[in-house]
């Protein structure tokens, strides 16, 4: 009885452990969602865009540059940079890393060196729902070295359907509405009962869901990984001015 308690509680633990992990990619999204979303009608940058990118440099804002820098680009310092400062080695040892009060203000910046700099002026001419070419004219354009750099983000917006956030969260969030609205909106939301749906239905939905979750979980890892290695040599996600 006490090794069938033993083996309960040892499975509970990793299942929980495994759900954190694959968690915390979905709790950064539903946190910096609004931020997103007030960059691309702020700059024009795709907010799924902006999120992908979060989520790969940041490794869902697990980084020591995220946790102690609020830097969820890795943006360094240069000269024209006044505030507070993070050294750190990457190219070389003990480069300088720019400091935020808040995550917002990193948010921004990045925003901010997309706009200003030339060679992202291309991105601009793309449609705001172009994230294939977004990714793409990143990589191209000097964001980042790593040759699977824009494959990343897209599997990123892919598998977290962040496609389409910007419509969704305007959908999600409803107008304030006045008391006899509400009475009327309940009676027109009143569902009917719905209709089983036939067991194969169901059992090839299910076996989707589970695809997409061992792909999100594989891509946990691989943004692990790639924590790792950004916190000894940011390389590979260098952002240049």
């Amino acid at each position: 009885m006490k090794v069938k308690t033993f083996l309960f509680l040892m499975l509970s633990s990793i299942i929980v452990i495994g759900q954190n992990k694959s968690n915390s990619t979905q709790d950064y999204i539903n946190t910096y969602t609004k931020i997103a979303i007030e960059q691309e009608k702020q700059y024009g940058i795709p907010a799924c865009i902006t999120l992908a990118q979060g989520i790969l440099e940041s490794g869902s804002g697990r980084s020591r540059l995220a946790t102690e820098a609020n830097n969820h680009f890795g943006i360094k310092c240069h000269n024209d940079w006044k505030g507070k400062t993070m050294y750190k080695d990457d190219d070389k040892e003990n480069e300088c890393f720019r400091v935020y009060d808040n995550a917002e203000q990193s948010f921004i910046d990045h925003s901010l060196f997309l706009v200003g700099k030339k060679r992202y002026a291309e991105l601009f001419q793309l449609k705001i729902t172009d994230y294939k070419g977004w990714a793409k004219g990143l990589k191209k354009a000097g964001y980042a070295t790593n040759p699977k750099y824009p494959q990343l983000l897209i599997d990123i917006i892919e598998l977290y359907d962040l496609a389409n956030i910007s419509d969704t969260y305007t959908e999600n969030v409803k107008p304030a509405t006045k008391p006899q609205e509400e009475k009327e909106i309940k009676k027109e939301n009143i569902e009917k009962p719905k209709k089983k749906k036939p067991f194969w239905k169901r059992w090839k939905e299910n076996r989707k869901e589970r695809k997409k979750e061992r792909e999100k979980r594989k891509l946990e890892k691989e943004l692990q990984k790639i924590i790792d290695q950004q916190d000894v040599n940011r390389t590979d996600f260098e952002v240049e001015f």
